[in-house]
């Protein structure tokens, strides 16, 4: 695709943002982009009936301007922008209704690799959810070949997802609800850099997008759609990550949950798409490559763990003696027992978790995990 069609590409972008499903049946309709921007207003009104805001939209040349930037600012990036038409395209998201007319791509990972899966939760799990997701995240990584996992970068169930394949030598892809010009949570970035190197981040948002409540949930579909299936773990009856297993329901994708206890807010959403027989359950990690229809590998998987707690620097050995198999400790004190300043430490941290050190709850206390 030419420069030309790239940014006509990038403008339909813009004007179907929120009304994905029409634009991407445009794009099928004209192969070219720029197409669509030589039919004039008689045309355009043929295609979406006069007074439509589309037309004013398309016939609009300010939008060409704005998509220009966003061609000119992935070149000096180096950040592909993958055209729904494109080989690269994921083929398992071109197949949903509303694929997005245009994917920003920054990783090392491909987008169509022979295993995919999506793994969403709450914001808030409990230490139950966090290790259920890294004992599924490790059977999962001992599949052949092993999947791509796949999530959203928030808080919680997501970042704990990412974590836990990056812990076990797998790529992980985080699909955003901004731009790639705008990690968010501001606290995830060093996850995200992490992950560009080990995988990937993708977004149909052009930069500049900031963390709008809609695009969380605009965000959800390209989860659901870009995977072979979705694994939900801990979530209340209402919120992204049910919409996410409605989404990838519709899309006659799988859907996987892990129960609760009746009672259980967070656990209320899992058993209800369980009860609905939206989705299977897991009743133990072990069980998920099978109902996924995976073979696990002959040979063991290498964890590709940068390191280990006996060459740990000063810092990281405060932070250990701090905790304890059983004790929790908040973000500040564990700042505090570093020895080192706060940007210091929390960089310490971080790097602790990737490694599998330590394991955090996300309302800002860590716990030593069994090493």
């Amino acid at each position: 695709m030419n420069h030309d069609d790239t940014v006509y590409a990038c403008a339909l972008n813009r004007i179907f943002a929120y009304s994905c499903a029409k634009g991407k049946a445009l794009a099928e309709r004209f192969p070219s982009p720029g197409e669509i921007f030589s039919l004039g207003r008689g045309g355009l009104e043929d295609i979406f009936g006069k007074g439509s805001p589309f037309v004013e939209k398309i016939s609009d040349k300010s939008i060409l301007d704005k998509a220009e930037g966003d061609v000119a600012w992935a070149g000096k990036m180096g950040i592909p922008i993958i055209y729904i038409g494109d080989r690269e395209y994921p083929g398992r998201l071109r197949e949903c209704p509303d694929a997005p007319i245009v994917l920003f791509y920054k990783g090392t990972a491909g987008l169509n690799p022979e295993h995919a899966i999506s793994v969403v939760g709450t914001r808030r799990p409990t230490a139950y959810g966090l290790r259920i997701c890294r004992e599924i995240i490790k059977e999962l990584s001992c599949t052949e070949p092993a999947p791509l996992i796949i999530s959203g970068l928030a808080y919680g169930i997501d970042i704990t997802a990412h974590i836990a394949a990056m812990e076990n030598g797998v790529g992980t892809l985080g699909v955003m609800a901004t731009g790639l010009d705008c990690i968010y949570p501001h606290l995830h970035r060093e996850y995200a850099a992490r992950m560009a190197g080990c995988g990937g981040l993708v977004t149909d948002f052009p930069p500049g997008s900031r963390p709008l409540p809609v695009n969380f949930l605009k965000r959800n579909r390209i989860i659901a759609g870009i995977s072979d299936g979705v694994i939900v773990i801990e979530s209340n009856i209402k919120g992204g990550s049910m919409i996410t297993a409605g989404l990838a329901s519709s899309y006659s994708r799988p859907v996987y949950a892990v129960p609760g206890k009746i009672g259980d807010h967070l656990s209320a959403g899992c058993n209800e798409l369980i009860r609905q027989n939206i989705a299977e359950i897991i009743a133990c990690p072990g069980d998920i490559v099978g109902q996924i229809g995976w073979k696990k590998s002959e040979s063991p998987v290498d964890q590709n763990k940068t390191r280990t707690p006996e060459n740990y620097d000063s810092i990281k050995r405060n932070i250990l003696l701090a905790l304890s198999s059983r004790s929790v400790q908040d973000t500040d004190s564990l700042v505090m027992a570093s020895g080192a300043d706060r940007k210091t430490a929390l960089r310490k941290l971080a790097e602790m978790e990737i490694e599998g050190t330590v394991i955090f709850d996300s309302y800002g206390n860590y716990m030593l995990k069994d090493i």
